[in-house]
């Protein structure tokens, strides 16, 4: 898939001077439980917010730069930039919206942003910190009528990787999940915008996976395989990688693609930014090791398997490394058809 680099943002027809007033939305009907590994997964995650790591996607970095935050808050702001959230009262909607920290910069340029997480902690903390979060899966907005045709603008940042499951796989379920995601996109985005814009960045695999790899215990693969590797990543976070092109194919009859772009040297940056603190902070940080031994407590299985592919194995940086690294994290911007046939 060639990637084309150009962002589109400045040229964005955001219609009427004024936009629409976003009323109090209501919780978004329970209908499809979450994927429990994924909810447990950042319940575990969530010992990264003790050394300040809150941002778990990839950065825009420049040679100037010397902090995680300043890569971070670039690359957020590009994609508020491509999604054309640039005028006061633009409605942003955040699928898997973390800790909030994009919510607060659309509304630090005047947006009304709003966000759901299967994370209760990282809800919990968005909502304390002055923006609007919900606790659902997204695939529950696909019936929440009331959410409907609201937003100018729709982001998922780095949590489409775990839409789809190995078992999906298995089960010929993938595109149908795919092609369902872009269809809820499509049901909250407002019609009348002629312009309404849906922004993703998901890492894309590059190398043959199958989903058995994912399914078999790694320790049971060869060690520094990329099977190994890939159930290490698995059995900690819970997802399946699309390839290049799956998600363009799916997204007919909702969307077009507007524009792509290859953020995977910035992730990798970010990703050594977040080892060194977090192995920093294993020595200096009483709040993360107690954490961390709260969940190998509660969760003694998972967080083993966190453990062994954060700090012993590295299958989280192993994914960006070498001149051709297994996989690919791509930034896409769609614009919304105006009809689906």
């Amino acid at each position: 898939m060639a990637v084309v680099d150009r962002f589109p943002g400045a040229a964005y027809n955001a219609g009427p001077a004024a936009f629409p007033r976003l009323g109090a939305l209501p919780q978004p009907p329970l209908r499809v439980p979450p994927i429990g590994l994924v909810k447990l997964c950042y319940t575990l995650v969530h010992a990264a917010e003790a050394v300040g790591i809150r941002d778990l996607a990839d950065g825009e970095f420049l040679p100037g730069d010397y902090t995680l935050e300043q890569g971070i808050e670039r690359q957020l702001n590009k994609l508020l930039d491509l999604v054309g959230c640039q005028r006061p009262g633009f409605r942003l909607l955040e699928i898997g919206c973390g800790y909030g920290h994009l919510l607060r910069l659309a509304e630090a340029r005047g947006a009304q942003a709003v966000g759901v997480n299967l994370s209760p902690e990282q809800v919990k903390y968005c909502n304390q910190h002055g923006s609007t979060a919900y606790c659902c899966n997204y695939r529950d907005l696909l019936v929440a009528s009331d959410w409907h045709g609201q937003f100018d603008g729709v982001i998922a940042n780095g949590s489409l990787e775990h839409w789809v499951q190995p078992e999906d796989v298995q089960a010929g379920r993938m595109d149908d999940l795919y092609r369902e995601s872009f269809a809820i996109m499509h049901r909250c985005l407002d019609p009348r915008r002629s312009d309404a814009r849906y922004v993703t960045t998901a890492i894309h695999v590059k190398r043959e996976v199958k989903p058995e790899y994912l399914l078999t215990p790694w320790y049971r693969q060869p060690r520094g395989s990329d099977r190994r590797h890939f159930s290490l990543l698995h059995n900690w976070m819970g997802g399946y990688y699309p390839v290049a092109g799956q998600l363009a194919a799916c997204a007919e009859p909702y969307f077009e693609l507007l524009s792509a772009s290859d953020g995977t040297h910035g992730y990798k940056l970010a990703n050594d930014y977040r080892l060194a603190r977090m192995t920093r902070g294993l020595y200096t940080n009483p709040k993360l090791v107690w954490r961390l031994a709260r969940a190998l407590l509660r969760h003694p299985r998972i967080a083993a398997t966190m453990l062994e592919c954060y700090y012993l194995e590295q299958s989280w940086d192993w994914q960006f490394r070498g001149e051709d690294p297994p996989m690919q994290l791509l930034r896409h911007c769609w614009r919304r058809r105006a009809a689906v046939a």
